[in-house]
């Protein structure tokens, strides 16, 4: 019997494993399908496809076939031309690829993160990769716009409580699955990490729609990320970024 297949779409790989003796099992990412996997037949025996077409950051046209979760890979063709990222950028791609396969379901559309990843590594294949400072800004935007398609960051300049925009004189608290609250503080209290000025949330919805971070945005952006992923992710931690700490920690310090 013939088995179903789909008809050439855009995608990339976001990660790769060996399967029996000659094969590869790809997870991928399109925008019809989302997260999904497929087995790369033969792809391990291939040597010269697997170094000309089945790398990551590399737009590919895939065909996929078969009736289960779990699809084989069909005719492959270039989309372009690879994005090369460079030195710590390379961990980032790599880190946000990480980000996509543990927190994506299997299966559902993904149409506005496929162009978000895209303009991700468009902004990664742009930078040197000599320094850390400079992966903050795409990365800080790329987590928000990926928070927002999972439905687990809550509206940036919206305040949970009155259900109107947030003051930039007033400061707020995260509240999980709620959203931002005020925050009534007596003297002297000194601020809770999951606290923000109504300034930055103001900021950060904008510097999100431009790509634009000012300097002093990124510290609260990150901090706002790491609240909203932390309870998504669990305690396994994420591989790229122990890899990239034992590669950079050296250097970084």
């Amino acid at each position: 019997m013939t088995q179903p297949q789909t008809p050439l779409q855009p995608a990339f790989i976001l990660h790769s494993r060996p399967f029996r003796d000659s094969s590869l099992i790809l997870e991928l990412l399109t925008p019809e399908f989302g997260r999904i996997g497929c087995v790369a037949r033969g792809a391990r025996r291939d040597k010269q496809r697997r170094q000309q077409s089945l790398q990551p950051f590399a737009p590919l046209l895939v065909t996929l076939m078969g009736r289960g979760d779990l699809k084989t890979l069909g005719p492959v063709e270039s989309a372009g031309t690879a994005l090369w990222l460079r030195g710590r950028a390379v961990y980032a791609g790599l880190y946000a690829n990480e980000l996509l396969v543990r927190l994506l379901a299997a299966g559902e559309a993904q149409y506005r993160l496929f162009v978000h990843y895209q303009v991700l590594l468009e902004s990664l294949a742009a930078l040197d990769g000599g320094s850390a400072e400079q992966l903050e800004a795409p990365l800080r935007r790329f987590e928000l716009q990926l928070l927002s398609e999972l439905g687990s960051c809550p509206q940036l300049n919206y305040c949970a409580h009155s259900q109107a925009p947030v003051t930039a004189s007033a400061s707020y608290r995260l509240e999980n699955e709620f959203g931002f609250v005020p925050v009534l503080r007596t003297g002297g209290e000194r601020p809770s990490a999951g606290e923000f000025s109504g300034a930055d949330l103001l900021a950060l919805e904008c510097a999100v729609e431009s790509g634009e971070f000012a300097p002093a945005l990124l510290a609260p952006a990150k901090r706002l990320t790491r609240l909203l992923l932390a309870p998504l992710l669990g305690d396994r931690p994420l591989q790229s970024r122990e890899l990239f700490r034992q590669v950079y920690s050296n250097n970084d310090r």
